[in-house]
């Protein structure tokens, strides 16, 4: 039977790796980690000067409680992220398929209209009522 130390005190979920130098925070933390194994001896303190004591089944039973929602938050969270993922690949394709036509996109001079001049501007005047700005060429 193997066990896990559990320190409210000084232990960590995100660090912790159940052993009693590193022990975990939370006793929810690790029924999860543990997969709720029947097998494992869960020990636990409340303070860093007291001494490990075995959990009571009253706590085991809202660890497991707890342990399933971690479960579910993180199942959540990679579905989440897959659903990021897929909807930025989707974007990515759209924008790649837009830039694709874009580039089939050739302008041309109308031959019945008059050749287009090239103009200096120097100055630019903005049109209060408009909010547009004109280029008047000198």
């Amino acid at each position: 039977m193997s066990s896990v130390y559990v320190d409210e005190a000084v232990g960590s979920d995100e660090t912790g790796k159940g052993t009693q130098e590193l022990p975990f925070k939370s006793l929810a933390f690790a029924v999860y980690s543990s997969d709720g194994h029947d097998s494992v001896k869960y020990l636990i303190r409340k303070d860093a000067t007291a001494d490990y004591d075995e959990a009571t089944q009253s706590a085991l039973k809202k660890a497991k409680k707890g342990a399933d929602g971690i479960e579910k938050k993180k199942k959540k969270a990679e579905e989440l992220a897959a659903r990021e993922d897929s909807e930025k690949k989707a974007e990515r394709e759209r924008k790649e398929k837009l830039l694709e036509e874009s580039k089939k996109i050739v302008l041309e001079e109308d031959p019945a209209l008059p050749g287009a001049t090239k103009v200096k501007s120097r100055h630019f005047v903005y049109c209060p009522n408009t909010n547009v700005w004109l280029t008047v060429c000198i």
